[in-house]
C-alpha cells in the first residue's frame, strides 16, 4: 500500500497494539484524503505533489506526535503540577496500569527534549502539528515549504527532487 511509510513503522515499533492501530489508521486515512485532494484539478497544494515521500514522512511524524507524544506532554504537565519534589515520600500517580513517578517523568522529559531538538533541526514549529482537518496539515506543509523559500532550490527540476527544500 502506498500509504505505508517506513517511518510510521519505526515510530510505532513496540507500541501497544491499540495505540499503534490508532496511529496507523489515522495515518492511512489522512494519506488517502491527501491523495484525493491532490487529484482535484484546482487544488492549492500542487507544489507539494512532487514531494510525496516528504509529505508522507511529515504526516507520519505529526500523526505520531498527535496520538502519542502529546499524551506524554499532558502526563508530564500533570506530574509537575502535583509533584512537590519530595523524593523521600514520593507517591507515584496511577494512570491506568502505568505508574508515573519521578524516574518515569525524567524519561518523558528526555523524550520531549529529543523531539524538540528534531523539530528545531527541521524547522518544525509547534503550530505545524496544530491541525484538525487534513487540508490544514497540507496548508502547514505549504507554509513550511514557502517559509524556507530559496529561489534556487525551487527552480530545480520538478521531476527529480526527493525532498522539500527545508
Amino acid at each position: 500500500m502506498e500509504a505505508d511509510s517506513e517511518l510510521i513503522n519505526i515510530l510505532c515499533y513496540r507500541l501497544p497494539g491499540d495505540i499503534s492501530r490508532a496511529v496507523y489508521n489515522e495515518f492511512e486515512n489522512r494519506w488517502k484524503e491527501i491523495e484525493k485532494i491532490w487529484e482535484y484539478p484546482l487544488n492549492q497544494y500542487k507544489m507539494l505533489l512532487t514531494y510525496k515521500s516528504t509529505i508522507r514522512n511529515l504526516l507520519a511524524v505529526s500523526t505520531f506526535y498527535r496520538r502519542v507524544l502529546s499524551g506524554f506532554d499532558g502526563a508530564r504537565d500533570f506530574f509537575t503540577t502535583i509533584d512537590k519534589s519530595d523524593t523521600q515520600n514520593e507517591i507515584p500517580i496511577a494512570i491506568g496500569k502505568y505508574m508515573l513517578n519521578r524516574k518515569e517523568y525524567n524519561k518523558l522529559l528526555g523524550i520531549q527534549i529529543s523531539f524538540d531538538n528534531i523539530k528545531k533541526g527541521y524547522g518544525l514549529s509547534d503550530q505545524f502539528f496544530d491541525y484538525f482537518e487534513t487540508a490544514e496539515f497540507l496548508a502547514n506543509c505549504k507554509d513550511l515549504y514557502y517559509s524556507n523559500d530559496r529561489p534556487e532550490q525551487h527552480k530545480s527540476d520538478p521531476e527529480s527532487p526527493d525532498e522539500i527544500p527545508f
